[in-house]
């Protein structure tokens, strides 16, 4: 009877140190998504942009200054394409520890009347975007959002700029500049951090996913959302991630898809 009443009483207790202790669900495995972007028209090349503005400073970056719209290898590697998770509410536990490494600013610069980078991508949960002016004449740095406030803030040279995003964006952001009409380039704010650009090769790698069904966007300022395949509609990717390696192979790219057709 004793032992009975004292099993009894260790189960009670037991169940009730289960009720009050935090619980925390955590992915099992993770899988890491690769590919290759390559575009199979004719190479092209860079088109110079007027330099209409600040010419005796901005002029010196002439061979910097071109279309980069639509950036390629000698093989037609395609750069600067975006791919990104396209989900909004991931629970911590679907986040791998190694993201929680990332720096806390990402880094556009104003330098040689360009964006450096030209694309780039930023978790809003963690990172900042900090804007800098590299250059000896000033540089009005503009971002359209569409969830977050947009951003027009003059940067005399040698300053910088701090700010923080509320709330990760659907679709990457504009970057301009309001004194060089020719500046441009694209920010992708997420509210997760698993996504990519296509490097110089046409390469990209998007680490430590959660394993499971997800859906991926691929979009490229040329074409906005990039329809590579018949099947992804609207630039959209359905597929499983798999523990390990996932790799999308080459991902043929066709002029037709800058067409509009």
């Amino acid at each position: 009877m004793f032992w009975n009443r004292f099993n009894f009483c260790c189960c009670l207790l037991v169940g009730s140190l289960v009720g009050i202790l935090p619980t925390t669900v955590t992915a099992a495995e993770w899988g890491t998504l690769t590919g290759q972007f390559i575009y199979t028209g004719q190479v092209p090349q860079p088109e110079q942009l007027d330099i209409s503005r600040d010419e005796a400073i901005c002029g010196k970056f002439s061979d910097l200054i071109v279309d980069q719209g639509l950036v390629t290898g000698k093989k037609g590697e395609l750069q600067n394409v975006f791919i990104y998770l396209r989900e909004s509410n991931l629970e911590q536990s679907q986040i791998h520890n190694d993201y929680l490494k990332l720096p806390e600013t990402v880094t556009i610069q104003n330098k040689g009347c360009i964006f450096q980078p030209h694309v780039a991508g930023l978790w809003v949960n963690r990172q900042k975007l900090l804007a800098e002016n590299k250059d000896l004449c000033a540089h009005g740095f503009q971002v359209k959002a569409y969830r977050n406030t947009s951003l027009n803030q003059v940067l005399p040279p040698g300053q910088e700029m701090l700010h923080t995003f509320e709330y990760g964006e659907k679709l990457p952001l504009r970057m301009s500049c309001s004194i060089h009409p020719w500046q441009e380039g694209w920010l992708v704010a997420l509210n997760h951090p698993y996504f990519a650009t296509s490097d110089e090769r046409g390469r990209f790698t998007i680490k430590n996913l959660p394993v499971g069904e997800w859906e991926f966007q691929l979009w490229q300022e040329k074409a906005g959302y990039l329809a590579a395949r018949p099947e992804w509609k609207r630039g959209r990717i359905k597929m499983k991630i798999a523990p390990g390696e996932n790799d999308l192979g080459v991902i043929k790219v066709s002029p037709a898809v800058f067409a509009g057709k």
